[in-house]
């Protein structure tokens, strides 16, 4: 970890000295930017819950069936500290350019936290009718105008999509956007029967696909988006198709902002939503999920205020199930939650509080073994988070 530390400082000092040394140069025109944060977390929640990196990044209560999952717990840490550099340079055969490269020390799984974790890593080509991505970014249906905006660094899962891929996107420019990209998996990946991985949608030989219409302007903005994903769980398989749809509005009244998104979709698992696959009669079955979250939120010049509010529900499978499942949660029954928070903020420095509800109903298969039907008593977790965000 120290020697990659070492490697990566290294690497961003030379850039940087190479960037003030050609933007200096006018038909060169080269630069770099460096931004982030730093940010430190102090949570506290009353039941085990289902995570990721200790704890750091919450999706929903733990089941009461393991044992001792009614015990409360607590941790700090300061993972998701974050470092980018956004970089300008010369046209390209009369595009404008440009490139991110994002990182953060949440590590790719428990053993390796802190370690630094490629977030973000593109380049940009743009003219006054489209934009041009191409790299690793955001998952369409994380849309960037609208998302939550939660101290938690859950930001709304699983109600929310959330995902970064490698990718090439296609945005027109205007008040009617039509966003296309061609997309495949990587850090979050598709769940099945040899684990979590990539795999499936490579061996599939069809990349994922997305369409999307946005519209509106500063103060509001609205869309609607589809998405297709072909993935072969064995070599021997057929591939399993599956569709998600997303629709999104935001508007802006004065200090407050209102936010609304709704999911339907199927086998969404590499999106952190409750679903998954299973065997079937006729090879293999996806789960259907349905999501729906909405926020509101405000502030002044040195305080702000949100709550954010979100229900999934699992809507079984397409076929009956003859045998094993694969997924995250693909038998719960539904989640909700609700989040309050607070915050000051002065110069560079913010200090906020939130309080985050999650309600779980865990189920298993009916007898059709394609509905998931609730089974016992729902658990609930209730986590205070108190943040502290330095950025620069």
């Amino acid at each position: 970890m120290k020697k990659q530390l070492t490697v990566v400082l290294i690497a961003l000092v030379g850039l940087t000295f190479y960037g003030y040394g050609q933007s200096n140069t006018a038909d060169q025109k080269v630069g770099i930017k460096w931004s982030g944060f730093v940010k430190v977390d102090y949570m506290l929640d009353s039941h085990q819950t289902v995570t990721a990196r200790e704890g750091h990044f919450l999706l929903f209560p733990s089941s009461d069936a393991a044992a001792g999952s009614t015990r409360a717990n607590f941790n700090i840490l300061a993972v998701q500290t974050r470092l980018k550099g956004a970089f300008s340079g010369p046209d390209f055969f009369g595009w404008k350019t440009s490139g991110v490269i994002e990182g953060a020390f949440f590590g790719h799984s428990n053993p390796d936290i802190n370690g630094f974790r490629l977030r973000h890593a593109f380049v940009k080509l743009s003219n006054d009718k489209v934009d041009i991505i191409m790299g690793q970014y955001w998952h369409p249906m994380f849309v960037t105008a609208v998302f939550p905006g939660t101290y938690s660094f859950n930001t709304g899962v699983p109600f929310q999509p959330f995902s970064r891929n490698p990718q090439l996107r296609i945005t027109t420019k205007g008040k009617v956007k039509f966003i296309a990209v061609m997309f495949s998996e990587r850090d979050f990946a598709s769940r099945g029967p040899i684990g979590t991985t990539s795999t499936y949608v490579r061996d599939a030989l069809i990349p994922q696909l997305h369409a999307q219409l946005q519209f509106g302007g500063k103060s509001s903005v609205g869309g609607f988006g589809v998405n297709l994903k072909s993935m072969r769980p064995t070599l021997t398989s057929d591939n399993v198709t599956s569709t998600s749809f997303i629709s999104y509005f935001k508007t802006k009244t004065g200090s407050t902002t209102f936010k609304l998104e709704g999911v339907y979709g199927e086998n969404m698992s590499d999106l952190l939503s409750i679903s998954g696959l299973a065997e079937s009669a006729g090879g293999y079955t996806s789960n259907q999920t349905l999501s729906v979250w909405s926020e509101l939120s405000g502030g002044k010049e040195h305080s702000e205020w949100g709550i954010f509010a979100g229900y999934t529900k699992n809507n079984g499978f397409k076929e009956a199930v003859t045998g094993a499942m694969w997924g995250l949660g693909p038998t719960i029954e539904n989640v909700f939650r609700i989040a309050p928070r607070l915050g000051w903020k002065s110069g560079k420095m913010k200090i906020g509080t939130e309080f985050e509800y999650t309600s779980a109903q865990y189920g298993a298969l009916a007898a059709n073994n394609m509905d998931i039907v609730a089974s016992g008593s729902s658990v609930s977790n209730f986590r205070v988070l108190v943040t502290a965000i330095y950025g620069f």
